[in-house]
Formats: C-alpha cells, structure tokens, sequence
C-alpha cells in the first residue's frame, strides 16, 4: 500500500489566496501584539490597581461582609506588626 494514496491532495493556492492569508496573519499578529503591551504597560498596571482599590474602598464602604473582613484582618495584621515594632524598640 502506497501512503500517498491515503494524503489528500493538496491544490496549489492562488497569489490572492496567500495574500489574503498574510494579511488576516497580520491583524492576528497585531491584535496579539497589542494586548501584551496593554497588559505590561505600567501605567495600565497602575491604573488598573487603583481602579481596584477604588472598587474595594467603595464596597467597604458599602458594607460587603468579605471586603469589610479583609480591611478588617489587613486593620489588625498591620496593628500586629506595629506592636511587634515597638516591643523591639523598647527592649
């Protein structure tokens, strides 16, 4: 038994068709592209962060059971490490 029987026959594609190919190629390059840069650039990281602690201070302040734990846990972590400090200093 012969494999090329078994392959199907690839045709050959026009000049269009690879154009075409190449362009679609190279949006999906670019779109690709442009989001990693959207996702290092620094200052989307740093908008996107304070963005975050806006919409954490907001449900805080709204009263959402688990964003008032976390502020409250973060409260006593913070308050912990601080009499920590001064029993050391003290010493």
């Amino acid at each position: 038994m012969s494999t090329q029987s078994q392959q199907p026959e690839s045709r050959k594609r026009t000049a269009a068709e690879i154009e075409a190919d190449l362009r679609r190629r190279r949006e999906e390059l670019t779109r690709t592209v442009d989001e990693i840069s959207d996702r290092v650039d620094p200052r989307r990281q740093a908008q996107a962060a304070a963005d975050k602690g806006r919409a954490f201070v907001d449900d805080v302040k709204a009263g959402e059971p688990r964003a008032v734990q976390i502020a409250a846990g973060v409260a006593a972590a913070v308050a912990g490490v601080l009499g920590l400090a001064i029993l050391r200093r003290n010493r």
